[in-house]
């Protein structure tokens, strides 16, 4: 009940104060939230089951040109499981605390992700619009700037939050297979995806960065696991 109630505290104030931890209680806290996560997950396949099974609403289905045939199982589960919760949780949740160093990780994570899959530049050419804008920006953030930027923060709360929340659950929209006839049902496709947004950002504001990439990393790798065995 404390984590259903610290996450209404999150959703309505967009910030929760930091806990220290010993190593001990903060695998404690990974597990349980790994828990909560995945009876999430359970209780959204329930549902999707029976939106299918009522025959009334065809949902969209995960796109098939991510080009992701000519990897390896191996090379999938690296990419589902491990590097994709690093960039996510840099790009995403690293923000809601400010610091010059997030602000341009978070600049970096979303320029990216446009360019990579709204405009759909290849990687290698958005990794140098990505690396340039970046180093531009971090020359440019004086001081002062970092002084009006930090007030910002500390008084828009909510509002960052929600922002990266969103931006996180529709980045994952586009997944999937999208036209106009099925563009009413994108809030149920990031339902989870919110959800489980939501559960990252209270393990970030609550014990940090690192677990949050390791909580994850450990949900991403449970439902990436039979990719192993895809060879």
């Amino acid at each position: 009940m404390s984590t259903l109630k610290n996450l209404w505290i999150l959703s309505k104030n967009g910030f929760v104060k930091e806990e220290k931890r010993t190593l001990k209680d903060s695998i404690r806290f990974l597990i349980k939230l790994f828990l909560f996560l995945f009876l999430v997950k359970i209780l959204y396949l329930g549902l999707t089951l029976l939106i299918n099974l009522s025959d009334t609403i065809t949902l969209p289905v995960i796109s098939n040109d991510f080009k992701f045939d000519r990897y390896s199982g191996i090379q999938k589960f690296f990419l589902g499981a491990l590097l994709a919760p690093i960039f996510e949780e840099l790009t995403f949740r690293l923000g809601l605390k400010f610091s010059k160093r997030n602000i341009l990780m978070l600049f970096a994570g979303i320029t990216y992700s446009i360019l990579k899959l709204i405009i759909q530049l290849d990687w290698n050419t958005s990794l140098l619009i990505v690396a340039m804008t970046t180093l531009t920006l971090g020359l440019i953030l004086n001081n002062k700037i970092l002084d009006i930027l930090a007030e910002f923060w500390k008084n828009n709360r909510l509002v960052i939050f929600y922002f990266l929340l969103l931006s996180f659950a529709l980045f994952h929209s586009t997944n999937y297979d999208l036209d106009f006839s099925t563009l009413l049902y994108i809030p149920i496709i990031m339902l989870p995806h919110f959800l489980a947004g939501l559960i990252y950002s209270y393990a970030r504001l609550k014990s940090g960065i690192i677990l949050t990439i390791c909580l994850h990393i450990l949900n991403n790798a449970l439902f990436a696991f039979p990719l192993l065995f895809a060879d």
